[in-house]
């Protein structure tokens, strides 16, 4: 059988490589447990609870799909058969069950393995102490994988053969994972989660799974830029990190920053209301993966806000698939700085997006360096509609080539729009 064809996609603006599995032509959007249920939480009830939260939230509603479970669902020993098994105690029910009632949400069931010989949460003394990884026998656990109904696969990066940071065995094995999915002959959504026992830790620099050759859309449908998120100044992190590699990615693969941490006092990690909502609007303008990380079961309204503002999904989702630029960076001192984003819509508008990482409110501009990188001529006078307020900007007409200087709050502070010129407005 012949392994993942190459293909080029038209949409795209500049050439790229996808995996030819019919899959993620816009950012998958969903929700992942590890950092609501973490491996405390892991249980066969609570996810059921999830998928019910799921519809009657809203979200499936305005586009969130995937259910994605992460680590401590497997229980430490294979059955008889050499397949993996969920955790006898805490699912009951077994995995294919656990699956048919996520689809039977209308949902889609994501699942998380790992390259090595046991998953990452032997690491942190779960009560799990990390289960069966998926080495040598990727064969198998892809077939079940694909016979329990799975749609989506996180491959992760712990107790690797070789040592985490050894980058011809990363890619080999997981190369290894993604045409055994292949082979199943069932689409999943294939994630490459590369931060693992990636070293110096939350430091490291893991952009080679997009800036390599055997990397970005040849390897995986998504592929982690960076370690872990777990606060805003991680978040910040991988922002700046997905600016570089933008190029890298379209439809069909995208660089994945990590999960959308809420503002929800429930779940494990969280931001506050103001990091929490620019994160959202920087990893939408970067056509990240929106993978909900806050509790679902407990959702603030703050936070349902937020997930289900639809202006600002239009623009994660747009069929471009075109990844922002920073188009204006202004930087002191390391993370103190602002920062205007811009991402061209397939509809000729663009999204923009102000954001201000000084201690104190400030003015962002957007001035003719600035508007040299967008797709307008100078003297195109513009419609700017606010994403987050549903309405015309406070400055309602920017002019291409002049200044557009926009308040913007403190530490971290955002504001998104939408502009388009006058002849052509949407609304």
């Amino acid at each position: 059988m012949a392994l993942f064809k190459f293909q080029i996609l038209a949409l795209t603006v500049e050439p790229m490589l996808a995996l030819d599995n019919g899959l993620g032509l816009t950012p998958p959007m969903g929700y992942n447990t590890w950092n609501d249920l973490d491996c405390a939480g892991m249980s066969e009830t609570n996810v059921k609870a999830v998928a019910d939260a799921f519809v009657s939230q809203g979200l499936q509603a305005v586009g969130y799909e995937y259910l994605n479970l992460d680590d401590c669902w497997m229980d430490p020993t294979r059955d008889a058969d050499g397949r993996l098994q969920g955790h006898l105690q805490n699912f009951p029910s077994g995995m294919k069950a656990l699956g048919d009632y996520i689809h039977s949400k209308g949902l889609k069931f994501g699942i998380y393995g790992d390259r090595g010989s046991k998953t990452c949460a032997s690491n942190t003394f779960h009560p799990t102490q990390g289960g069966p990884g998926n080495l040598g026998t990727e064969q198998i656990d892809a077939q079940t994988y694909a016979d329990w109904g799975v749609d989506y696969l996180k491959e992760d990066n712990c107790h690797s053969s070789t040592g985490a940071n050894d980058v011809d065995q990363i890619m080999t094995e997981f190369a290894t994972m993604r045409d055994a999915l292949n082979a199943t002959g069932r689409p999943i959504f294939f994630s490459v989660c590369g931060g693992g026992d990636q070293l110096p830790g939350p430091l490291a620099n893991i952009a080679y799974y997009a800036t390599d050759v055997r990397g970005a859309g040849a390897l995986a449908n998504a592929w982690r830029i960076t370690a872990d998120v777990t606060e805003w100044q991680t978040s910040r992190n991988a922002a700046t990190t997905a600016a570089d590699l933008a190029q890298y990615a379209g439809p069909g693969g995208f660089n994945d920053p990590d999960m959308l941490l809420g503002a929800s006092n429930s779940a494990k990690r969280r931001l506050t209301e103001t990091h929490s909502r620019s994160q959202f609007s920087l990893w939408s303008i970067l056509t990240a993966p929106l993978m909900i990380g806050a509790n679902l079961r407990e959702l603030n309204s703050f936070d349902l806000e937020t997930y289900t503002n639809q202006e600002v999904i239009a623009v994660n989702q747009d069929r471009l698939a075109k990844q922002a630029k920073r188009v204006m960076h202004s930087e002191v001192v390391y993370s103190i700085d602002s920062a205007v984003w811009a991402k061209e819509l397939s509809d000729g508008s663009v999204a923009m997006l102000f954001e201000n990482n000084y201690p104190t409110s400030s003015s962002v501009n957007c001035d003719a360096a600035c508007w040299d990188q967008l797709p307008f001529a100078h003297g195109t006078e513009l419609e700017v509609r606010d994403l987050w307020a549903h309405g015309p900007a406070e400055i309602p007409t920017a002019v291409a080539g002049t200044d557009y200087r926009v308040d913007v709050g403190s530490n971290g502070g955002s504001v998104m729009f939408r502009v388009s010129p006058k002849s052509s407005v949407v609304v």
